[in-house]
C-alpha cells in the first residue's frame, strides 16, 4: 500500500477543507444548539450543498451520478466533513452510505434508477433500519417481522436510534420473514417510502452529542408494500446488513478521525495564544505532551483508515477486521483526544461558546455507534483464535 496521496487525492482533500470551512463549518454550532424543528432544515441544506460539491457520489457508478471513488479517497473528503461538522458528516453518511451503498450492491436495476440519482443529488435522503429497542448489538434478535399476503409484505415492528428519521424520503427495514431458517436466511430487506400506510416516525431524541443530526425511532403497523420493494433476494437481508456495517464502520472511524484532528488543531491553537506565569502554556511540558498524544492518536487512526479501506477496495479478506481495528482506535482515541482539548482549554473548554465542549460531547457516539467497543474487540479475537488455533 502507497501511503502518499495521489494528485487528485490532494485536490480532493484542498477543495474540500477549503469549501467545508467557509460553508459547513461556521453552521456547526448553530445546529448543535438548534431546535429539532431547525435542525431539520439546517441539516438538509448542507446535505445538499455537499451533494452539489459531488460529495455524496464519491462512492457511487457514473451510471447514477456519481464518481466511483476510492474509498481512501472518500475518507480523505470525509475527514474534512467531519471536522468541519460532525453531525453533517453522520447525517450525509446516513443517506448515501448505509442506505445508498446497500441498494448500490444488492439493489436491482429499476431500485437503483429510483433512488440513487436523487440520493446522489442530495434531493432524497435515506436511512438505515436495522437496530431495535431489545436488539443493538445483538441484530440477530430483532422482532420486526415481514409477513407475505399475496403479492405483498406486511411490516410489523420499531426501529430505533436511525439517523435521518425524521427527515428520510425512504428507509431500508430489516425484518425476520422465516425465523425457523435464523438470521442468515430468514431476514429481508425491504424499501418503504416515508408516506407508506402503517409507517410513520417517532418525535425525534434529545441526544447528548450530534445533536444537528436528527435521530428517532421508525415505527411499522401493519405496514404494505409490494414485492417490488425487496431489496435484492429474500432471506439475504442480514448479511446485506452485516457487509453493509464493514463500510459503515471506516465511516464511523472517519468521523472520529475528523473531531480527533478538529480538536488537535483547537487545542494547538489556544496553547500557543493563552499564558500563564508569563509564557504560553504549550511551553509547560504537561500541555505539550498532550498535544504530542493527540497527533500521535490521531495519525495512527488516519493510518488504520486508510488500510481498511484500501483491504475493502482490494476485497481483502482481512477488509473485516482491519475495518473494527480502525473504528475501535479511532473512536476511542477521539474520546480521548477531545477530553484532552478540553482540559488544556481550561475552564473555556466547559463552555459552549468554544467549540472543544461540543466536540467532546460528539465524540462519544463513536464508541457505541456501528458496533459498540465491546462488540468490535469480539470479532477481532474471534479472528485471532481462529487463526492461531492449535
Amino acid at each position: 500500500m502507497n501511503y502518499d496521496m495521489t494528485p487528485e487525492q490532494l485536490s480532493i482533500k484542498e477543495n474540500f477543507a477549503k469549501f467545508c470551512a467557509k460553508e459547513i463549518e461556521p453552521r456547526a454550532q448553530l445546529l448543535d444548539q438548534a431546535t429539532h424543528e431547525e435542525v431539520n432544515k439546517l441539516i438538509k441544506q448542507n446535505i445538499k450543498m455537499l451533494a452539489d460539491l459531488g460529495y455524496l457520489g464519491m462512492g457511487h457508478e457514473e451510471a447514477y451520478g456519481g464518481t466511483n471513488l476510492d474509498l481512501i479517497s472518500q475518507a480523505i473528503a470525509g475527514e474534512e466533513v467531519a471536522k468541519a461538522c460532525a453531525s453533517t458528516f453522520l447525517s450525509c453518511g446516513a443517506s448515501c452510505g448505509l442506505f445508498g451503498v446497500p441498494v448500490k450492491l444488492f439493489g436491482t436495476p429499476e431500485q437503483k434508477k429510483k433512488y440513487l440519482p436523487g440520493i446522489i443529488k442530495g434531493e432524497l435522503i435515506g436511512c438505515f433500519g436495522l437496530t431495535e429497542p431489545e436488539a443493538g448489538s445483538d441484530a440477530a434478535s430483532i422482532k420486526t417481522n415481514a409477513v407475505k399476503k399475496g403479492d405483498r409484505w406486511v411490516l410489523n415492528g420499531t426501529k430505533t436510534f436511525i439517523t435521518n428519521a425524521t427527515i428520510a424520503d425512504v428507509a431500508l427495514v430489516f425484518a425476520y420473514n422465516d425465523r425457523e431458517k435464523g438470521p442468515g436466511a430468514g431476514v429481508t430487506c425491504f424499501l418503504v417510502d416515508r408516506g407508506t400506510k402503517g409507517f410513520s416516525v417517532s418525535k425525534p431524541f434529545d441526544k447528548m452529542g450530534f445533536r444537528g443530526s436528527p435521530t428517532a425511532e421508525l415505527i411499522f403497523e401493519d405496514c404494505e408494500v409490494p414485492e417490488s420493494a425487496v431489496l435484492g433476494e429474500v432471506g439475504r437481508g442480514f448479511i446485506q446488513a452485516m457487509q453493509t456495517l464493514e463500510y459503515g464502520r471506516i465511516g464511523m472511524a472517519t468521523v472520529c478521525l475528523g473531531i480527533a484532528v478538529k480538536c488537535l488543531e483547537l487545542a494547538n491553537k489556544y496553547s500557543k495564544e493563552r499564558k500563564c506565569f508569563g509564557k504560553p502554556i504549550n511551553r509547560y511540558q504537561e500541555i505539550s505532551f498532550k498535544i504530542a498524544d493527540m497527533m500521535i492518536m490521531s495519525d495512527t487512526a488516519r493510518l488504520l483508515i486508510w488500510q481498511a479501506a484500501w483491504a475493502k477496495d482490494t476485497k481483502n479478506p482481512e477488509a473485516a477486521i482491519f475495518a473494527s481495528v480502525a473504528k475501535v482506535w479511532a473512536s476511542e482515541a477521539a474520546t480521548q483526544i477531545s477530553s484532552m482539548a478540553v482540559q488544556v482549554h481550561g475552564g473555556y473548554g466547559y463552555i459552549k461558546e468554544f467549540p472543544v465542549e461540543r466536540l467532546y460531547r460528539d465524540a462519544k457516539l463513536g464508541e457505541i455507534g456501528e458496533g459498540t467497543s465491546e462488540i468490535q474487540r469480539v470479532l477481532i479475537a474471534k479472528d485471532l483464535i481462529k487463526k492461531y488455533a492449535s
